[in-house]
């Protein structure tokens, strides 16, 4: 019983990962439900409840798998008892039959109780999530600092600033040392063009620019500008053909104000910065918690086992063998002997009667003298 409450009970508990079976994305989706359709600005504690029950949950069924272990080392004990309760058991077959049928309707009815117990033990952790447990509270302050940033996002807004004004700061002192090295006088500055002379260049740049492009950028320009050409009456056919109805039942594509469908199967993509704080806080609160359970449960469960099966049945079996087996009416039919045993008890009784005459005989022998 010791090498399966220490040994293969413990094993089994310290060889599940609190993580195991859950993913991001579970956790990730934990939280979006846990939130609702508004973004929440701090992890929801739904969330981990939901998960961390989810993963204590898994630890009943090594419990009682334990249950049953012990309980088939008991029949085994009972089926092999000491030499010398063997031997008598051996004499008396019935008596010994009777007996090991009283102890295994003991223990099938404490197999029940006992199991119920480890559930409830189970049950009991599930019921309530002590986020103040002592053990739990340490890890549960470092939350803070899991969520803080490197910096400070206002920070990272001025430094984004500064990085988009850099090629204006690196242009300055250039000017301001050409400026400074010229001891020219002030010069004349060129005269502005006019309003209509800049509309012309930017008009024959964008000419220009439009004949050096690709087809395909220059008719997308011209349309930009240009009136949509008339209908010619020969292609009044393949106008009706790119009618809106016509579009509407030929072409699969959806009118744009329509939003997608959401896929049945989504592909995985990259979390955000945010989401991957968020499950990592997650993820560290299952396993401090997870782990203070477990420890938890491999101290209780042998307990209950030893309460409700062993000791029980200890303390209960000589009453419950002498309220089955102490009666009138069936003492002499338990303590009948076995076949086996009463021909060898008649064959030694007559090996036992040869011999003693012998000896009688051995001894007149003697006694007669010889002349």
């Amino acid at each position: 019983m010791g090498y399966i409450f220490h040994e293969t009970f413990g094993r089994t508990l310290d060889s599940i990962h609190p993580l195991a079976g859950l993913s991001k994305m579970d956790i990730l989706t934990a939280i979006r439900n846990a939130t609702g359709p508004r973004p929440a600005l701090f992890v929801p504690e739904v969330s981990f409840e939901l998960l961390v029950k989810r993963q204590i949950r898994r630890l009943e069924e090594p419990s009682l798998r334990c249950v049953e272990l012990i309980h088939e080392e008991m029949q085994r004990i009972v089926q092999h008892c000491g030499n010398e309760v063997q031997q008598e058991m051996l004499r008396f077959p019935k008596l010994h039959e009777k007996i090991v049928d009283v102890v295994t309707q003991l223990l099938r009815r404490r197999l029940p109780h006992t199991n119920v117990m480890v559930e409830n033990i189970v049950a009991i952790e599930l019921a309530y999530i002590n986020t103040k447990h002592p053990d739990f509270h340490k890890d549960a302050a470092l939350v803070p600092s899991l969520l803080k940033t490197d910096s400070d996002p206002y920070s990272q807004i001025n430094l984004g600033q500064r990085r988009a004004n850099t090629p204006r700061n690196h242009m300055s002192p250039q000017i301001s040392s050409h400026s400074a090295g010229s001891q020219q006088p002030q010069q004349q500055q060129p005269p502005q063009p006019s309003s209509s002379q800049q509309q012309y260049s930017q008009v024959h740049e964008q000419n220009h620019v439009a004949e050096n492009s690709t087809p395909s950028m220059a008719s997308t320009w011209l349309s930009n500008i240009l009136p949509p050409a008339p209908t010619r009456p020969d292609s009044i056919e393949n106008s009706t053909n790119n009618t809106p109805v016509h579009n509407n039942i030929v072409s699969p594509v959806k009118p744009v104000n329509l939003l997608p469908d959401v896929p049945a199967n989504h592909n995985p993509r990259r979390l955000t910065d945010k989401e991957q704080k968020d499950c990592d806080v997650i993820e560290h609160l299952i396993k401090s918690y997870f782990y203070i359970v477990r420890k938890s449960i491999q101290d209780s469960v042998p307990k209950a086992i030893m309460h409700f099966l062993v000791n029980y049945v200890k303390d209960n079996l000589q009453s419950e063998l002498v309220t089955h087996l102490y009666k009138s009416d069936k003492a002499e039919t338990l303590l009948n002997e076995s076949d086996h045993i009463a021909v060898r008890r008649k064959e030694a009784a007559d090996m036992l009667k040869a011999l003693t005459r012998a000896n009688h005989i051995i001894s007149e022998i003697r006694e007669t003298h010889m002349w």
